[in-house]
């Protein structure tokens, strides 16, 4: 290998090691939380899975199979506004095991909530229930940005 050859190879090694080091950096100082509004529902054992490796994300915990659309429609649209993504639990997901509860699966928050988790660590939830469905919108907006608030931004 010649001097150039050498050097160009140098170059290259830095210019990755450079672009490796601001990809970590860049990863450590975004949001988890940070998203198009998407709500994602996971399987069961992929909750199980991404409450023990991640854990960090917006959970909703689906029951009541009518009113699961409603509260999704609802979940959807705030989460949308407030730019995160979210995940979902449905209880009634063909591989849920019913004689596990919820708590198997990597959950602390009750049936038909929306809750915010910081390393597995359930932070806090939201019911759906104990609000009017003319006040659930705002309800849920102002849990997520109190929550963004809270546990995300440094």
């Amino acid at each position: 290998m010649n001097r150039k050859q050498k050097i160009m190879a140098a170059a290259a090694g830095i210019v990755i090691a450079l672009g490796i080091g601001t990809a970590a950096i860049s990863s450590q100082n975004s949001s988890p939380v940070k998203g198009n509004g998407q709500l994602e529902e996971l399987s069961p054992l992929e909750m199980k899975k991404f409450m023990k490796e991640d854990g960090t994300a917006f959970v909703m915990y689906s029951f009541d199979k009518d009113t699961r659309d409603v509260y999704m429609h609802e979940v959807k649209k705030v989460l949308k506004e407030n730019d995160v993504d979210g995940k979902e639990l449905n209880s009634d997901h063909p591989k849920y095991n019913h004689s596990k509860n919820q708590m198997y699966y990597g959950l602390e928050q009750y049936g038909d909530t929306l809750a915010v988790y910081k390393k597995g660590k359930m932070e806090q939830q939201i019911e759906f229930d104990e609000y009017d469905p003319s006040e659930l919108e705002n309800e849920l907006s102002h849990f997520i940005e109190t929550s963004k608030e809270l546990y995300f931004e440094e």
